[in-house]
């Protein structure tokens, strides 16, 4: 079988951003740097888990936080590579981030059968996936894909809410966040003749906000299931599952991202 023309397609060079002027490594020095974002965000989110009590959710919390930082890790490059190939490491991140995230939150807030859960998951990444292919990279400059993920946001955000209104003003934040770090990254291109350098680096900036924002609305707003409630004798104390999670000297403390006052 004969590899050479998908691995000449992988190679192909990719510049579809603003401040990229040449094939060169550090083309893109702000948006290679603004990627530190995404690590901070992580270390945040992981620093904010640490502080609140174990439960069911830890694990896949963890899971999270350290996507955070594979989104960033993975953005570096193909801000730096800029070929298909890299491209395709910036953009796998993310999804596996939105469809854990999405499982999460159907698992948490809605308690959905696994089933369903996965037929959501199925169509989050069916639609991100059909959105990314060729003949829909001129529409929004590539971000068509990130559609499916705002209309998650809005459309579990509200059934959120009804459930638990910290935790939907919570969510809804980081849907707002989203919609100007999609905004920036929608106006990089068109922008371009007034601000040489581009506006693409706040997209990471505010898109790292994004993904804290989300992974903090879990550990915050996620209902406590101590497994200790469903066993006997476990006594009069136990939380029940499904509780409302109590506040904690965290939330008192108002810990937030450290670069942006909570948000």
């Amino acid at each position: 079988m004969d590899f050479g023309p998908l691995l000449e397609s992988l190679s192909r060079p990719v510049d579809i951003y603003c401040e990229r002027a040449s094939a060169a490594f550090d083309a893109e020095p702000l948006n290679a740097i603004s990627n530190l974002a995404f690590l901070i965000a992580a270390y945040a989110a992981w620093n904010l888990r640490a502080r609140r009590p174990d439960d069911s959710h830890s694990a896949a919390i963890k899971a999270l936080c350290i996507l955070i930082g594979i989104v960033g890790i993975g953005s570096f490059v193909f801000h730096t590579i800029a070929t298909k190939w890299a491209e395709w490491v910036d953009v796998i991140p993310i999804l596996v981030f939105m469809i854990v995230y999405c499982w999460m939150i159907l698992t948490v807030f809605f308690e959905w059968p696994a089933w369903l859960k996965a037929a959501a998951c199925a169509l989050l990444f069916v639609a991100t996936f059909y959105l990314e292919a060729e003949e829909f990279a001129p529409v929004l400059w590539g971000g068509a894909m990130y559609l499916p993920s705002l209309f998650f946001m809005v459309a579990a955000g509200a059934g959120i809410w009804i459930r638990n209104a910290a935790a939907g003003r919570a969510f809804y934040a980081a849907a707002a966040v989203f919609v100007v770090s999609f905004t920036a990254r929608t106006l990089d291109m068109p922008l371009c003749n007034d601000i040489p350098i581009g506006v693409h680096y706040f997209w990471h900036l505010f898109n790292a906000t994004v993904l804290y924002l989300l992974v903090r609305t879990l550990i915050l707003h996620a209902p406590v299931r101590n497994v200790a409630s469903s066993t006997p004798g476990s006594g009069s104390n136990s939380v029940p599952a499904g509780s409302p999670r109590s506040s904690s000297a965290a939330t008192d403390a108002g810990i937030g991202f450290p670069l942006f006052p909570q948000n």
